[in-house]
């Protein structure tokens, strides 16, 4: 799983749409390349007509690239699997899945729908160019409409290459559980092949970059990205099949500890952080839970206004979407809520949505270590 988060911009379908910052280092290399491509074959169009069908057709790109996504979601959805957010950033789009799907019929539907999707839009572009240019419309927008048909189709091929966690290692994937009925032996050989893919990409960059073309630093660092993902997501395979028959109550610590909103940082590092030896800890205000505060928070704030800063000042607000899970979730469904959201922790509720106790990453690796050591 590649787990990336950004600004929020919207929902479609109950599906939150995100803009990762690095984002706008992809659309504006795509604005680029556009814009040249499309100056070099209509040297005639004027600066503004050319700059402003070069930006609506990069963002036409990224409309194609959230709908690619959404197919993903909407039969992930459907399936049971849950999407909870669409990621775009510079590398394209990723759809959070909270799930795994529960079988193979199900994860070929979830991963060849998006490159499906794609297809059609390809064609769909390819017969807006057909019209355009049948009309005599203006050169720029048969161009725009052309290169819109093309960078479809390859978003359609690139993905459904057999490496895992792309499409088409996805489809790999359910090919072989089919066969061989081990959702652990598909996902290791697809992770496998996935790296490979990814180790070939690295390789590939590094030999343009020997050659004095820095491009080479992209399929470099996709290839690495890859690669990474591959690993990840047959590590999370194997997470939830450890933890398949453990539940949040189960891991949970209680009662949760907690600090007064309105002591200084000096307070707490001494007098709960250091007595404790805990590294987070809930803060309460007036008798409610109202956010947590780390370690790492203080690390920003001088040692000198330990004694003037309070805690309220510097903890993490609670958001209940991300912060709260409830005890009769599953372990492996707080891992990876964990992981989704970047946390090292979540506050566990009971069916009252009274916070009963806390769990974190560390007691989850702590019993797969047991586990494992136990070859249970």
């Amino acid at each position: 799983m590649i787990a990336v988060q950004g600004w929020k911009i919207g929902k479609v379908f109950g599906i939150t749409i995100e803009i990762h910052f690095t984002w706008l280092i992809i659309f504006g290399l795509i604005l680029s390349v556009v814009t040249l491509e499309i100056g070099q074959t209509a040297p005639d169009a004027s600066r503004a007509s050319l700059w402003a069908t070069a930006i609506i057709t990069t963002l036409l790109f990224f409309v194609c690239l959230v709908l690619h996504e959404l197919a993903h979601s909407v039969m992930a959805n459907r399936l049971g699997a849950g999407v909870s957010r669409i990621t775009l950033f510079v590398f394209g789009g990723v759809s959070q899945l909270k799930n795994e799907p529960d079988s193979p019929a199900s994860e070929f539907k979830v991963a060849i729908v998006g490159p499906l999707t794609s297809i059609i839009l390809a064609g769909l572009f390819y017969a807006i160019y057909l019209g355009l240019n049948g009309l005599g419309v203006s050169s720029v927008w048969v161009l725009a409409a052309n290169w819109v048909a093309r960078i479809n189709l390859a978003l359609a091929i690139f993905n459904m290459l057999p490496g895992f966690p792309l499409d088409g290692g996805r489809v790999l994937r359910s090919i072989l559980w089919s066969a061989w009925n081990s959702l652990d032996r598909a996902t290791r050989v697809a992770a496998n092949v996935g790296q490979a893919f990814g180790y070939i990409l690295v390789g590939l960059g590094f030999l343009m970059i020997i050659s004095g073309n820095w491009g080479g630093l992209w399929p470099v660092a996709l290839g690495w990205l890859l690669a990474s993902a591959a690993a990840g997501s047959y590590q999370r395979v194997q997470l939830q099949q450890a933890l398949g028959d453990v539940y949040v109550h189960d891991l949970m610590s209680s009662p949760v500890r907690t600090i007064p909103a309105q002591v200084t940082l000096a307070q707490a590092a001494y007098d709960h952080f250091m007595a404790a030896r805990f590294t987070a800890f809930a803060v309460e205000q007036e008798g409610a839970i109202v956010g947590m505060i780390r370690m790492e928070q203080f690390q920003p704030i001088p040692r000198e206004r330990w004694e003037h800063t309070t805690v309220a000042e510097v903890m993490e607000p609670l958001d209940p979407e991300t912060m709260l899970v409830n005890s009769d979730k599953m372990a492996v469904d707080a891992m990876m809520q964990m992981a989704e959201h970047d946390l090292g922790r979540l506050l566990v509720t009971d069916h009252s949505g009274n916070i009963i106790g806390i769990i974190s990453s560390s007691d989850v690796r702590r019993l797969v270590r047991v586990k494992s050591g136990l070859g249970m």
